[in-house]
């Protein structure tokens, strides 16, 4: 598989970051949220049924966006037993 790159901009330039790197950067500012959360209602996430589901979905989405790179196929590569 070729290697997929991540276009960064910002305001004042452009950069290119591998796609399995970008993904477990954005994965850990999500899981960052985590603590950031708890910490803002000075409270675990598993006291409560509603926070426990927040963050179910918040690491879900973690999981999801670090197993990324291993599910796209690019234009032209075969599913070789992905």
């Amino acid at each position: 598989m070729s290697k997929l790159m991540v276009k960064i901009t910002s305001l004042s330039s452009a950069e290119y970051e591998d796609l399995q790197s970008y993904c477990q950067r954005i994965s850990k500012k999500n899981n960052s949220n985590l603590y950031k959360l708890e910490k803002y209602l000075g409270k675990s996430l598993m006291v409560d049924e509603d926070l426990m589901m927040i963050r179910d979905i918040i690491l879900t989405v973690s999981a999801d966006i670090n197993r990324l790179p291993d599910l796209i196929i690019a234009d032209g590569e075969t599913n070789e037993g992905l």
